[in-house]
């Protein structure tokens, strides 16, 4: 019984050996762009967030052709939400409002390189951030939800609590270059409903995250 499994071990080990010979750790510091947007059964997006993003990487080389990269990113989100103020006898007059929020992401996505004489890497994954809203209270005659009854609509302001709390979602992408430089370009779709972040409320209605990275990283070593 002991022979076997040595000899088992000693097969496994022997198969391995070669990728973990030329297994590779990388450290570096990331910063980039995003364009961040939201969709929701609730409002009208008229425009997205655009903002700066940076925090650090770690990469795992298991030869020339696989890749394990994981990120802690500091990003900020949001998007301009289409609202109105209800007017005695009058028309409900349109406005904006900023649904703007901090975030702090893990990133776990796998690369693979299809072309060795080519430093491009196909990537996919998945992330997690803890978001940080910027909450705002003033502005409470906004609503949104049903832009024509005020019996039926909500107050803007109310939605603020959703953008704080956990989400969650896929990362699609590429990765070009070797050595101490990387540029990678992801999409972020997010699969939580961030309407579930609120209390005491029907979640039926659905508030997603949406974004488009471009980042580049420089690595230490």
């Amino acid at each position: 019984m002991n022979f076997k499994f040595f000899s088992i071990a000693a097969l496994v080990a022997a198969s391995a050996s070669p990728v973990f010979a030329q297994f590779s750790c990388k450290m570096g510091f990331t910063s980039g762009g995003n364009y961040s947007t939201l969709r929701s059964d609730l409002f009208q997006t008229l425009s997205g967030r655009a903002n700066a993003t940076a925090g650090f990487t770690v990469r795992f080389g298991f030869g020339e052709s696989v890749e394990l990269n994981t990120d802690i990113l500091y990003v900020q989100k949001g998007a301009t939400a289409k609202v109105v103020q209800f007017r005695p006898e009058k028309a409900p007059c349109p406005g904006s409002y900023n649904f703007f929020y901090n975030s702090f992401e893990a990133g776990l996505t796998g690369g693979f390189r299809p072309v060795k004489s080519i430093p491009v890497y196909l990537q996919a994954g998945a992330f997690m951030g803890a978001h940080y809203h910027n909450l705002d209270r003033s502005h409470d005659e906004f609503y949104l939800g049903d832009y024509q009854d005020i019996n039926k609509a909500i107050e803007a302001a109310d939605l603020n609590e959703a953008f704080t709390g956990i989400d969650y979602g896929a990362v699609l992408g590429v990765g070009i270059g070797g050595g101490k430089f990387r540029f990678s370009a992801r999409y972020y779709p997010g699969l939580r409903n961030l309407n579930r972040n609120r209390d005491f409320v029907d979640t039926s209605a659905r508030i997603t995250s949406n974004s488009c990275r471009a980042a580049l990283t420089y690595y230490f070593r």
